[in-house]
């Protein structure tokens, strides 16, 4: 994507082509996979978005040197704050979790995102 000419950029949320493969750095139980696909990137790759989604798992959430907003569009999981506060999240909800943020996300079944990450570091 050029920054010179910029046109809009539409997230499909619908079957992912051509994802990208993966499971969480910091696994704490179950198997987790993740499937991705870029959307976006910009200004010098600090800036990127697309669509995330996982199976069921549980893992650790690590923003260091990031902020990530994101809108769930399909499935739900739980995300615990460090101090123990659970944020059930399922299709439809946004949130944003700020640069160094860190607690673990929790999925029962499966869970789908639109993500925007931008650099802070």
């Amino acid at each position: 994507m050029s920054d010179k000419n910029p046109s809009l950029v539409r997230f499909s949320t619908g079957p992912l082509a051509n994802p990208t493969l993966g499971q969480p750095k910091r696994p704490l139980s179950g198997n987790a996979r993740f499937r991705s696909v870029a959307m976006f990137e910009g200004y010098e790759g600090n800036v990127h978005g697309g669509v995330w989604e996982s199976t069921s798992g549980t893992f650790q959430a690590d923003t260091t040197g990031y902020i990530e907003f994101a809108h769930i569009v399909e499935g739900s999981c739980r995300v615990v704050d460090q101090d123990g506060t659970v944020n059930a999240l399922r299709a439809g909800d946004s949130f944003v979790m700020p640069q160094g943020y860190h607690g673990r996300w929790e999925v029962d079944s499966f869970v789908k995102k639109i993500y925007f990450i931008s650099k802070t570091a």
